[in-house]
């Protein structure tokens, strides 16, 4: 795989996603965008969109130009480029992990969700990802988030937590239209026209509402397993306890995201990330 070691290009396009927040299927309809009379599969994705983890250098190479290439990581400094993030509400980011790991047979040893959101989801303090070990010099005064690096060799940082990789990306690009366009899974979901004509405008792109609409319609047939997660699910899928422990640490970036806070956080007087 390429990792973060990618040989980058100035008119290199980014999509970028907290695991569980949707980034496959962002992936799947920009790549359908592409070639509507050829609907994406599990191979041709990788030319159309690929990603940091599936491609090696010299395969992402061959890739034409200009790429746009599908992402994980948390902030990076050297990053340059356009930039698409995605962001999701971090309680059904939780529910869709663990669906992903605990409930689909991925993960050793079954767990339950409280477990899972207190024991893993949560935690920063054991390696899971990292950004550029100058990061936190770059980010404005202003900000005022507490950053850790955990860099792995300058190769491969994956996600750290949700409100790492979030406050990462939009604390130190967030205020910069033409460098990040930030889009929420729950409007993508609702109305994937719109967010898609707003991306194809972002990224200079001359897809026509005819073209995106077909691409969202091909998207949806070609899907081998069930459509995207409904936006919400936490409400009947997350224990309470377990609600108030991704609240009460991340409520306040929740609330500049436009995400209802239902806990007793202290919301008040943070900086705003857009």
């Amino acid at each position: 795989m390429a990792g973060r070691a990618v040989a980058r290009f100035p008119d290199d396009v980014f999509l970028v996603a907290y695991p569980g927040s949707g980034g496959q299927w962002l992936r799947r309809l920009v790549a359908n965008i592409m070639g509507p009379n050829c609907p994406v599969t599990e191979a041709n994705v990788l030319l159309r969109v690929p990603s940091l983890y599936d491609a090696s250098r010299r395969a992402l190479m061959k890739v034409p130009r200009p790429r746009i290439i599908f992402s994980h990581e948390s902030f990076d400094s050297e990053c340059q480029n356009k930039l698409v993030y995605l962001v999701r509400d971090p309680r059904d980011v939780a529910v869709s992990i663990y669906r992903q790991h605990w409930c689909r047979g991925s993960a050793k040893e079954p767990m339950r969700i409280e477990q899972f959101v207190s024991m893993c989801f949560m935690r920063t303090d054991q390696y899971q990802g990292g950004w550029a070990e100058d990061f936190s010099g770059r980010v404005r005064e202003n900000r005022g988030f507490f950053y850790r690096s955990r860099l792995k060799e300058e190769f491969l940082g994956t996600p750290a937590s949700w409100g790492e990789n979030v406050t990462s990306w939009l604390g130190a690009r967030g205020d910069d239209p033409k460098s990040l366009l930030r889009v929420h899974y729950e409007d993508l979901f609702f109305d994937a026209e719109t967010v898609l004509l707003a991306i194809s405008e972002f990224l200079n792109l001359a897809f026509s509402a005819e073209t995106i609409r077909e691409a969202i319609r091909v998207s949806y047939a070609s899907l081998s397993e069930g459509k995207p997660e409904q936006p919400g699910e936490w409400k009947t899928c997350l224990p309470s306890s377990s609600v108030h422990e991704i609240e009460s640490i991340w409520g306040p970036v929740m609330s500049m995201l436009g995400y209802p806070v239902t806990a007793n956080t202290d919301c008040a007087n943070q900086p705003s990330l857009s």
